[in-house]
């Protein structure tokens, strides 16, 4: 099956979720010197930290470890905006996505596969139906230069 791995995961709202690419950098007051840097959530991302993490709760075998190893190099040899994953592939994927991300991301990763229990309303927003509006900063990204 291909996947579009560099599409970016939307909200509820269908806006792009962001991302803290490098947090900010804090003087010893606690004050922001340098604003975090802000990037959107794609799917590689979210699939790269999902076949990596684990928890106590939650480890991989070492049979897991493997194919999770072998996603993430296939993933990463060739930038590729879309790869072919094998079902095996596929299902380990969504079980880690459904494990570790929250729910619209979750939901999202199945609408990507094209996961037939992900049922849409007829009033779900559209691309075009998104605003395309700047992001509005909170005071907390803003620096302080003293």
């Amino acid at each position: 099956m291909k996947i579009k791995v560099d599409q970016f995961v939307k909200n509820f709202d269908g806006t792009p979720i962001e991302s803290v690419k490098t947090p900010a950098v804090r003087n010893a007051d606690g004050r922001i010197i340098v604003p975090a840097e802000i990037e959107m959530l794609t799917f590689r991302t979210v699939i790269e930290n999902a076949i990596n993490l684990q928890t106590e709760a939650q480890p991989l075998t070492a049979e897991k470890k493997l194919r999770a190893f072998q996603i993430g190099v296939k993933l990463n040899a060739k930038r590729l905006a879309e790869y072919e994953l094998t079902v095996d592939q596929i299902v380990f994927v969504k079980e880690r996505v459904g494990t570790f991300y929250s729910p619209v991301v979750y939901g999202r990763f199945l609408q990507l596969i094209g996961d037939e229990t992900v049922k849409l309303e007829d009033n779900e927003l559209t691309e075009d139906d998104v605003k395309k509006e700047p992001r509005k900063r909170h005071k907390s990204e803003e620096a302080i230069v003293d």
